[in-house]
């Protein structure tokens, strides 16, 4: 019966869900803009990154994306970067949603044709936002769209980890 309760625990560990403490997920995935182009987390180590799980047709997502791109605009690139990772069916949605919202291209945006993201984390809801610390380590989960008070908890743990 302990030999049961071992392996079941075991394999409840191995598909959990990523958390807080845990190791971002590894990814290599397209630039949305330029599908030749390819973003992987190992290239985004020693930045803290916002990672934004979300699709053109959420409203939540709509909702938020002006207040990244605001927030992107007050940290430089090199200490703090917001990928967005969307999940569309077809890129063209995403580009055309975000051809409006960030028209200067500050948010790095990626596709995830095949979701591979979203199952790696388990999202139970869209958007989901995963902020990451310089080393890899997530730091803080957020499920569904980001209210002006997430936002500026979210700054907060930021300028944290940034160190100022």
């Amino acid at each position: 019966m302990k030999k049961i309760l071992l392996i079941l625990l075991i394999t409840l560990e191995l598909f959990a869900a990523p958390s807080v403490g845990d190791k971002a997920v590894s990814f290599t995935l397209p630039n949305l803009y330029n599908l030749h182009h390819k973003t992987s987390m190992q290239s985004l180590k020693g930045k803290v990154v916002l990672l934004n799980l979300w699709a053109s047709w959420c409203n939540g997502c709509q909702e938020e994306m002006p207040k990244f791109v605001a927030l992107q605009r007050e940290f430089s690139k090199e200490k703090f970067q917001i990928v967005l990772s969307s999940i569309d069916s077809d890129p063209s949605n995403a580009i055309d949603f975000l051809q409006d919202v960030d028209a200067s291209k500050r948010l790095t945006a990626l596709y995830d044709a095949d979701k591979q993201l979203p199952k790696a984390y388990q999202c139970v809801g869209m958007p989901s936002s995963f902020l990451i610390s310089k080393e890899g380590k997530i730091v803080k989960v957020y499920v569904g769209s980001l209210d002006d008070a997430k936002m500026q908890e979210l700054k907060k743990s930021v300028l944290k980890l940034i160190g100022k």
